[in-house]
């Protein structure tokens, strides 16, 4: 069974995708078992069969596309035991109605890679209106200590206003309630970047 790039001991193993890399580290270490989480966009579903593969009480993925719901569910079918198929919840919505996911516990991890579906039609991209609809909604449906991770793609022209729009948002957010990082090349500025939000505990 393949089990993704990161090893055992949670280590890295070299890809072409550091920053993914970074946000899988981030998702192993924050997420305790059983947590629920959302994978709000699971293209597909290589993210949401990392999350699947920890001991989470539940996990719902979520993508306005039949052709990526279908994807992740093959995906998951082939790579998950039975048990872990049992925690996994598919929704073809909108990551603008996240607020209809029925969890019956706050997540405490809500994913997001935005952009296309690989390998589909590409002028099918998620939006910086709904993205930023969906963020906020986020923010307000976390657990305590919860975390949003963003996976930006500023390469594409819709990318980067979405990218640039995030980071008006979350730069306004009050720093005595939320952590903000933001990991990204400073040399290659249309790479794909990372946004970690997380709810300060006192918050």
């Amino acid at each position: 069974m393949v089990r993704d790039n990161l090893g055992d001991g949670g280590e890295l193993k070299m890809n072409r995708a550091p920053h993914l890399n970074q946000a899988k580290l981030f998702w192993k270490g924050h997420l305790a078992p059983g947590d629920t989480a959302i994978d709000a966009t699971c293209g597909n579903g290589r993210d949401t069969l990392f999350l699947a593969q920890l001991p989470l009480l539940a996990l719902f993925s979520l993508d306005i596309q039949l052709e990526a719901i279908e994807k992740t569910r093959n995906l998951l079918t082939e790579q998950l035991n039975e048990m872990e198929l049992q925690r996994v919840c598919l929704c073809q919505m909108s990551h603008a109605d996240l607020r209809s996911v029925p969890c019956a516990e706050r997540p405490r991890l809500i994913v997001y890679n935005l952009g296309y579906l690989p390998g589909g039609d590409k002028s099918i991209t998620t939006k910086t209106e709904s993205t930023l609809a969906s963020i906020e909604s986020a923010l307000s449906i976390l657990g305590d200590s919860g975390a949003v991770s963003i996976t930006c793609y500023p390469g594409h022209d819709e990318g980067k206003k979405e990218e640039e729009a995030l980071l008006d948002f979350v730069s306004a957010l009050p720093s005595n309630a939320w952590e903000v990082r933001h990991h990204r090349w400073l040399n290659r500025p249309s790479s794909p970047n990372l946004l970690w939000i997380a709810r300060l505990s006192n918050s």
